[in-house]
Protein backbone atom coordinates (compact mmCIF):
# COMPACT_ATOMS: atom_id res chain seq x y z
CA UNK A 1 0.00 0.00 0.00
CA UNK A 2 1.21 3.54 -0.74
CA UNK A 3 2.45 5.36 1.65
CA UNK A 4 1.03 9.16 2.44
CA UNK A 5 2.39 12.07 3.77
CA UNK A 6 0.36 11.98 6.98
CA UNK A 7 0.80 8.01 7.20
CA UNK A 8 4.21 8.36 7.05
CA UNK A 9 4.56 11.14 9.50
CA UNK A 10 2.22 8.99 11.59
CA UNK A 11 5.39 6.17 11.53
CA UNK A 12 7.52 8.81 12.24
CA UNK A 13 6.61 10.08 15.50
CA UNK A 14 5.50 6.69 16.42
CA UNK A 15 9.44 5.76 16.65
CA UNK A 16 10.31 8.85 18.26
CA UNK A 17 7.59 8.06 20.84
CA UNK A 18 9.03 4.42 21.13
CA UNK A 19 13.20 5.60 21.21
CA UNK A 20 12.00 8.20 23.94
CA UNK A 21 10.06 5.53 25.75
CA UNK A 22 12.95 3.16 26.16
CA UNK A 23 15.46 6.23 26.98
CA UNK A 24 13.06 7.65 29.76
CA UNK A 25 12.55 3.59 30.72
CA UNK A 26 15.61 3.42 30.83
CA UNK A 27 16.46 6.60 32.70
CA UNK A 28 13.52 6.27 35.60
CA UNK A 29 15.48 2.21 36.46
CA UNK A 30 18.72 4.19 36.61
CA UNK A 31 17.28 6.53 38.66
CA UNK A 32 15.35 3.77 41.19
CA UNK A 33 19.02 2.21 41.16
CA UNK A 34 20.87 4.90 42.37
CA UNK A 35 17.85 6.10 45.06
CA UNK A 36 18.37 2.04 46.17
CA UNK A 37 22.29 2.69 46.47
CA UNK A 38 22.31 0.01 44.00
CA UNK A 39 25.70 -0.77 42.05
CA UNK A 40 25.51 -1.44 37.83
CA UNK A 41 28.05 -4.70 38.94
CA UNK A 42 26.74 -6.79 41.83
CA UNK A 43 30.66 -7.63 42.70
CA UNK A 44 30.84 -4.02 43.93
CA UNK A 45 29.57 -3.01 47.15
CA UNK A 46 26.91 -0.34 47.30
CA UNK A 47 26.83 2.34 49.83
CA UNK A 48 25.64 2.83 53.00
CA UNK A 49 23.32 5.69 54.45
CA UNK A 50 24.14 7.26 57.52
CA UNK A 51 22.13 5.75 60.86
CA UNK A 52 19.73 8.52 60.65
CA UNK A 53 18.19 9.87 57.37
CA UNK A 54 17.96 13.33 59.70
CA UNK A 55 20.82 15.54 58.25
CA UNK A 56 20.97 17.38 61.19
CA UNK A 57 20.87 14.01 63.44
CA UNK A 58 24.11 12.55 62.23
CA UNK A 59 25.96 15.85 61.76
CA UNK A 60 25.45 17.11 65.63
CA UNK A 61 26.23 13.13 66.31
CA UNK A 62 29.70 13.78 64.30
CA UNK A 63 30.62 16.93 66.02
CA UNK A 64 29.79 15.22 69.62
CA UNK A 65 32.42 12.78 68.57
CA UNK A 66 35.30 15.57 67.26
CA UNK A 67 34.63 16.99 70.66
CA UNK A 68 34.83 13.94 72.94
CA UNK A 69 38.10 13.01 71.30
CA UNK A 70 39.34 16.22 71.91
CA UNK A 71 38.96 16.19 75.79
CA UNK A 72 39.69 12.71 75.61
CA UNK A 73 43.13 13.61 74.32
CA UNK A 74 43.55 17.05 74.74
CA UNK A 75 45.99 16.48 78.25
CA UNK A 76 48.28 13.88 76.24
CA UNK A 77 48.96 16.47 73.20
CA UNK A 78 52.01 18.69 73.98
CA UNK A 79 53.88 21.84 71.95
CA UNK A 80 57.78 21.57 71.68
CA UNK A 81 59.26 24.59 71.74
CA UNK A 82 62.89 24.50 70.37
CA UNK A 83 66.00 27.15 70.39
CA UNK A 84 69.28 26.49 67.91
CA UNK A 85 72.02 28.44 69.22
CA UNK A 86 74.44 29.02 66.42
CA UNK A 87 78.34 30.66 66.77
CA UNK A 88 78.79 34.16 65.60
CA UNK A 89 82.19 35.84 65.04
CA UNK A 90 83.81 37.90 68.17
CA UNK A 91 82.25 40.76 66.74
CA UNK A 92 78.61 39.45 66.21
CA UNK A 93 78.57 36.54 68.87
CA UNK A 94 76.40 34.13 68.54
CA UNK A 95 72.27 34.14 67.85
CA UNK A 96 69.55 31.83 68.33
CA UNK A 97 66.64 30.72 66.19
CA UNK A 98 63.45 29.72 67.72
CA UNK A 99 60.89 27.03 66.44
CA UNK A 100 57.76 25.49 67.67
CA UNK A 101 55.88 21.94 66.55
CA UNK A 102 53.96 19.66 68.46
CA UNK A 103 54.26 16.03 69.90
CA UNK A 104 52.45 13.79 72.21
CA UNK A 105 52.31 11.00 75.00
CA UNK A 106 53.36 7.61 74.59
CA UNK A 107 53.30 6.98 78.18
CA UNK A 108 53.26 7.99 81.67
CA UNK A 109 57.41 7.97 82.03
CA UNK A 110 57.10 11.01 79.81
CA UNK A 111 57.87 9.94 76.74
CA UNK A 112 57.07 11.93 73.92
CA UNK A 113 56.75 11.01 70.16
CA UNK A 114 57.38 14.29 68.12
CA UNK A 115 59.21 15.07 64.13
CA UNK A 116 62.77 14.70 63.55
CA UNK A 117 62.36 17.88 61.81
CA UNK A 118 61.38 19.77 64.45
CA UNK A 119 64.05 19.19 67.22
CA UNK A 120 66.78 18.65 64.69
CA UNK A 121 70.11 20.73 65.70
CA UNK A 122 67.47 22.41 68.62
CA UNK A 123 70.33 23.20 71.56
CA UNK A 124 67.07 23.38 73.92
CA UNK A 125 64.03 22.19 74.09
CA UNK A 126 60.66 22.50 76.11
CA UNK A 127 57.59 21.32 76.42
CA UNK A 128 54.34 22.64 77.39
CA UNK A 129 51.11 20.86 78.54
CA UNK A 130 47.92 21.92 78.35
CA UNK A 131 47.80 22.28 82.38
CA UNK A 132 50.16 25.34 81.44
CA UNK A 133 53.53 23.21 82.93
CA UNK A 134 56.72 24.24 81.19
CA UNK A 135 59.10 20.87 81.14
CA UNK A 136 62.57 20.73 80.06
CA UNK A 137 62.88 17.69 77.66
CA UNK A 138 65.82 15.68 76.42
CA UNK A 139 66.40 13.67 72.99
CA UNK A 140 66.43 10.56 74.09
CA UNK A 141 67.01 9.60 70.24
CA UNK A 142 65.94 9.99 67.09
CA UNK A 143 65.52 8.63 63.18
CA UNK A 144 65.57 11.32 59.84
CA UNK A 145 64.62 8.43 58.00
CA UNK A 146 61.32 8.13 59.39
CA UNK A 147 61.39 12.07 60.66
CA UNK A 148 60.52 10.55 64.22
CA UNK A 149 62.20 11.40 67.16
CA UNK A 150 61.57 10.95 70.85
CA UNK A 151 61.75 13.34 74.15
CA UNK A 152 61.70 12.94 77.63
CA UNK A 153 60.52 15.10 80.56
CA UNK A 154 60.34 14.62 83.93
CA UNK A 155 56.27 15.20 84.17
CA UNK A 156 54.48 15.33 87.01
CA UNK A 157 51.77 12.78 88.10
CA UNK A 158 48.53 13.37 86.17
CA UNK A 159 50.06 15.74 83.61
CA UNK A 160 50.52 13.38 81.34
CA UNK A 161 47.76 10.94 79.71
CA UNK A 162 49.52 8.67 76.99
CA UNK A 163 47.55 7.90 73.71
CA UNK A 164 47.55 4.96 72.07
CA UNK A 165 48.07 3.61 68.54
CA UNK A 166 45.37 2.75 65.99
CA UNK A 167 45.71 -0.33 64.23
CA UNK A 168 47.17 0.45 60.70
CA UNK A 169 45.26 -2.61 58.74
CA UNK A 170 42.17 -1.40 60.39
CA UNK A 171 42.36 2.07 58.61
CA UNK A 172 39.99 3.04 55.64
CA UNK A 173 40.36 5.38 52.90
CA UNK A 174 37.45 7.83 53.55
CA UNK A 175 37.55 7.53 57.27
CA UNK A 176 37.37 10.62 59.65
CA UNK A 177 40.66 12.04 60.57
CA UNK A 178 41.24 14.44 63.91
CA UNK A 179 44.66 16.85 63.74
CA UNK A 180 45.21 18.20 67.24
CA UNK A 181 48.48 20.26 66.85
CA UNK A 182 50.13 23.73 67.70
CA UNK A 183 50.10 25.75 64.29
CA UNK A 184 51.54 29.05 63.76
CA UNK A 185 52.38 29.50 67.54
CA UNK A 186 54.78 31.86 67.87
CA UNK A 187 55.41 32.44 71.19
CA UNK A 188 55.21 30.09 74.50
CA UNK A 189 51.47 29.56 74.55
CA UNK A 190 49.91 26.69 72.39
CA UNK A 191 48.46 27.07 69.13
CA UNK A 192 47.79 30.46 67.95
CA UNK A 193 48.97 31.57 71.34
CA UNK A 194 46.03 30.20 73.18
CA UNK A 195 45.10 26.44 73.00
CA UNK A 196 45.58 23.20 70.75
CA UNK A 197 43.63 23.30 67.32
CA UNK A 198 41.33 20.97 66.00
CA UNK A 199 40.57 19.99 62.59
CA UNK A 200 39.06 17.71 60.70
CA UNK A 201 38.77 15.92 57.80
CA UNK A 202 39.11 12.00 56.27
CA UNK A 203 42.55 9.72 55.22
CA UNK A 204 42.56 10.71 51.82
CA UNK A 205 44.59 7.72 50.61
CA UNK A 206 47.18 5.31 52.72
CA UNK A 207 49.43 4.38 50.65
CA UNK A 208 51.83 7.39 49.88
CA UNK A 209 55.35 7.31 50.19
CA UNK A 210 57.84 10.11 50.76
CA UNK A 211 61.37 10.07 49.87
CA UNK A 212 64.38 10.96 52.22
CA UNK A 213 66.95 12.38 50.49
CA UNK A 214 70.59 11.94 50.99
CA UNK A 215 71.99 14.46 53.36
CA UNK A 216 75.50 13.32 51.46
CA UNK A 217 74.54 13.03 47.78
CA UNK A 218 72.16 15.44 46.27
CA UNK A 219 69.45 13.89 44.39
CA UNK A 220 69.92 10.40 45.63
CA UNK A 221 67.31 8.96 48.66
CA UNK A 222 68.35 6.99 51.39
CA UNK A 223 65.00 6.01 52.48
CA UNK A 224 61.50 6.27 51.58
CA UNK A 225 58.93 6.09 54.23
CA UNK A 226 55.97 3.73 52.45
CA UNK A 227 52.40 3.71 53.20
CA UNK A 228 52.36 7.49 54.07
CA UNK A 229 48.71 8.63 55.23
CA UNK A 230 47.27 11.52 53.27
CA UNK A 231 44.64 13.62 54.89
CA UNK A 232 42.74 16.98 53.81
CA UNK A 233 42.48 17.60 57.84
CA UNK A 234 44.01 21.09 58.00
CA UNK A 235 47.88 21.04 59.46
CA UNK A 236 49.87 23.82 59.26
CA UNK A 237 53.43 24.47 60.50
CA UNK A 238 53.59 23.84 64.19
CA UNK A 239 51.04 20.68 63.66
CA UNK A 240 53.92 18.50 62.98
CA UNK A 241 54.96 15.87 65.01
CA UNK A 242 51.40 15.87 66.50
CA UNK A 243 48.49 13.34 66.54
CA UNK A 244 46.55 12.45 63.31
CA UNK A 245 43.32 10.56 64.99
CA UNK A 246 40.72 8.40 64.33
CA UNK A 247 36.93 8.86 65.46
CA UNK A 248 37.83 6.60 68.70
CA UNK A 249 40.90 9.00 69.73
CA UNK A 250 43.69 6.49 68.52
CA UNK A 251 46.75 7.53 66.85
CA UNK A 252 46.71 6.96 63.12
CA UNK A 253 49.73 8.76 62.60
CA UNK A 254 52.82 11.64 62.95
CA UNK A 255 51.56 14.51 61.06
CA UNK A 256 55.10 15.66 59.57
CA UNK A 257 54.65 17.38 56.17
CA UNK A 258 52.54 19.24 53.80
CA UNK A 259 52.41 20.13 50.37
CA UNK A 260 52.78 24.15 50.04
CA UNK A 261 51.38 24.42 46.72
CA UNK A 262 48.59 22.61 46.91
CA UNK A 263 45.42 23.04 49.65
CA UNK A 264 44.25 20.13 51.68
CA UNK A 265 47.03 17.91 51.26
CA UNK A 266 48.64 16.86 54.39
CA UNK A 267 50.78 13.79 55.25
CA UNK A 268 51.29 11.36 58.32
CA UNK A 269 54.02 9.08 59.70
CA UNK A 270 51.67 5.65 59.81
CA UNK A 271 50.84 4.02 63.28
CA UNK A 272 52.87 1.19 62.02
CA UNK A 273 56.17 2.78 61.60
CA UNK A 274 55.56 4.64 65.08
CA UNK A 275 55.02 1.68 66.47
CA UNK A 276 58.23 -0.01 64.70
CA UNK A 277 60.35 2.81 65.52
CA UNK A 278 59.68 4.56 68.94
CA UNK A 279 59.62 1.33 70.94
CA UNK A 280 63.62 0.86 69.41
CA UNK A 281 64.47 4.60 70.00
CA UNK A 282 63.52 4.02 73.88
CA UNK A 283 65.62 0.82 74.45
CA UNK A 284 68.69 1.71 72.37
CA UNK A 285 68.50 5.68 71.63
CA UNK A 286 68.59 5.16 67.95
CA UNK A 287 67.39 2.67 64.78
CA UNK A 288 69.74 0.49 63.26
CA UNK A 289 68.89 -0.66 59.83
CA UNK A 290 70.59 -3.08 57.21
CA UNK A 291 72.08 -1.47 54.34
CA UNK A 292 73.85 -2.55 51.12
CA UNK A 293 76.65 0.43 50.78
CA UNK A 294 75.98 1.21 46.95
CA UNK A 295 73.99 3.63 44.68
CA UNK A 296 71.82 2.89 41.74
CA UNK A 297 69.43 4.17 39.21
CA UNK A 298 66.34 2.55 39.26
CA UNK A 299 65.69 1.59 35.83
CA UNK A 300 61.89 2.00 36.25
CA UNK A 301 61.97 5.33 37.47
CA UNK A 302 64.30 6.27 34.78
CA UNK A 303 61.55 4.73 32.37
CA UNK A 304 58.77 6.79 33.82
CA UNK A 305 61.07 10.25 33.64
CA UNK A 306 62.30 9.46 30.04
CA UNK A 307 60.51 6.86 28.09
CA UNK A 308 61.28 3.61 27.41
CA UNK A 309 63.67 4.93 24.50
CA UNK A 310 66.49 6.10 26.90
CA UNK A 311 66.59 2.63 28.56
CA UNK A 312 66.61 0.55 25.22
CA UNK A 313 69.28 3.20 24.33
CA UNK A 314 71.05 2.26 27.27
CA UNK A 315 71.44 -1.71 25.37
CA UNK A 316 71.30 -3.00 29.28
CA UNK A 317 70.58 -7.35 29.45
CA UNK A 318 67.15 -6.58 31.45
CA UNK A 319 64.80 -3.76 31.13
CA UNK A 320 63.65 -3.48 34.98
CA UNK A 321 66.17 -3.53 37.65
CA UNK A 322 68.75 -1.32 39.83
CA UNK A 323 72.06 -0.32 37.65
CA UNK A 324 74.81 -0.06 40.02
CA UNK A 325 76.67 3.67 40.19
CA UNK A 326 79.16 3.22 42.82
CA UNK A 327 79.68 0.95 45.90
CA UNK A 328 80.86 2.55 49.19
CA UNK A 329 84.27 1.31 50.18
CA UNK A 330 84.14 -1.60 52.95
CA UNK A 331 80.70 -1.78 52.62
CA UNK A 332 78.99 -5.12 52.42
CA UNK A 333 78.30 -4.34 48.91
CA UNK A 334 82.23 -4.34 47.86
CA UNK A 335 82.97 -7.37 50.56
CA UNK A 336 80.31 -9.48 48.22
CA UNK A 337 82.33 -8.07 45.21
CA UNK A 338 79.61 -6.20 43.40
CA UNK A 339 80.76 -3.67 41.12
CA UNK A 340 79.77 0.34 40.18
CA UNK A 341 80.19 1.96 36.68
CA UNK A 342 83.00 1.65 34.57
CA UNK A 343 81.99 4.06 32.20
CA UNK A 344 79.96 6.82 30.98
CA UNK A 345 77.93 7.60 27.84
CA UNK A 346 75.30 10.33 26.37
CA UNK A 347 71.62 9.48 26.26
CA UNK A 348 69.53 11.63 24.04
CA UNK A 349 71.88 14.51 26.13
CA UNK A 350 71.81 13.00 29.12
CA UNK A 351 75.01 11.26 30.58
CA UNK A 352 74.64 7.95 32.36
CA UNK A 353 77.43 6.33 34.37
CA UNK A 354 77.41 2.62 33.05
CA UNK A 355 78.90 -0.41 33.44
CA UNK A 356 78.19 -1.68 36.38
CA UNK A 357 76.44 -4.77 37.83
CA UNK A 358 72.31 -4.80 37.41
CA UNK A 359 70.70 -6.41 40.24
CA UNK A 360 67.34 -7.94 38.92
CA UNK A 361 66.42 -10.14 42.27
CA UNK A 362 67.10 -9.85 46.05
CA UNK A 363 66.42 -13.34 47.66
CA UNK A 364 63.88 -14.50 44.87
CA UNK A 365 61.98 -11.17 44.85
CA UNK A 366 62.21 -9.55 41.46
CA UNK A 367 63.90 -5.65 41.56
CA UNK A 368 61.96 -2.97 39.67
CA UNK A 369 64.48 -0.27 40.60
CA UNK A 370 63.31 1.96 42.99
CA UNK A 371 61.83 -0.73 45.07
CA UNK A 372 65.10 -2.55 46.12
CA UNK A 373 65.90 0.36 49.09
CA UNK A 374 62.97 -0.98 50.91
CA UNK A 375 63.73 -4.91 49.81
CA UNK A 376 66.95 -3.94 51.90
CA UNK A 377 65.70 -2.23 54.38
CA UNK A 378 62.83 -5.62 55.21
CA UNK A 379 65.76 -7.31 56.47
CA UNK A 380 67.71 -6.97 59.91
CA UNK A 381 71.56 -6.30 59.68
CA UNK A 382 73.64 -9.58 59.76
CA UNK A 383 71.47 -11.08 57.36
CA UNK A 384 72.91 -13.07 54.73
CA UNK A 385 70.87 -12.60 51.31
CA UNK A 386 70.98 -14.03 47.78
CA UNK A 387 71.96 -11.29 45.12
CA UNK A 388 70.87 -11.94 41.71
CA UNK A 389 72.59 -9.67 39.19
CA UNK A 390 73.55 -9.25 35.65
CA UNK A 391 77.17 -8.55 34.93
CA UNK A 392 77.35 -7.39 31.14
CA UNK A 393 75.87 -10.38 29.53
CA UNK A 394 76.71 -12.65 32.19
CA UNK A 395 73.73 -13.57 35.11
CA UNK A 396 75.18 -14.74 38.22
CA UNK A 397 73.82 -15.07 42.23
CA UNK A 398 75.84 -13.53 44.94
CA UNK A 399 75.37 -13.74 48.84
CA UNK A 400 75.24 -10.64 50.69
CA UNK A 401 75.72 -10.14 54.66
CA UNK A 402 74.08 -6.85 55.18
CA UNK A 403 75.42 -4.44 57.33
CA UNK A 404 73.92 -2.38 60.36
CA UNK A 405 73.49 1.65 60.18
Amino acid sequence: MKKTPLTARAETWLIIFAILGLVLGGLATLGRNLSAGASPDPGIPTATKPEHDNEHVWRVQDEDNTISVYNAVKHGVVMVSTEETTGGSSVLGSFSRRGNGSGFFVDRSGHIVTNYHVIEDASHILVHTHSGRVYKASVVGSDRLTDLAVLKVNVEAGDAVALSLADYDGIKVGQKAIAIGMPLATGSNMGLDRSPTVTTGVISAKDRSLPIESRTKPGVNDFTVENLLQTDAAVNPGNSGGPLLNSSGEVVGVVTAIIDSASGIGFAIPCNVVAEVVPEIISTGQVRRAYMGISYLPLDALRKAYGDEVISALDLPSEMGALVTEVEPGSPGERAGIKGWTKKVMVAGLEFQVGGDLIVAVQGVPVSGSDLSQLILNQKPGDRVTVELWRGDRKMTMDVTLGSR
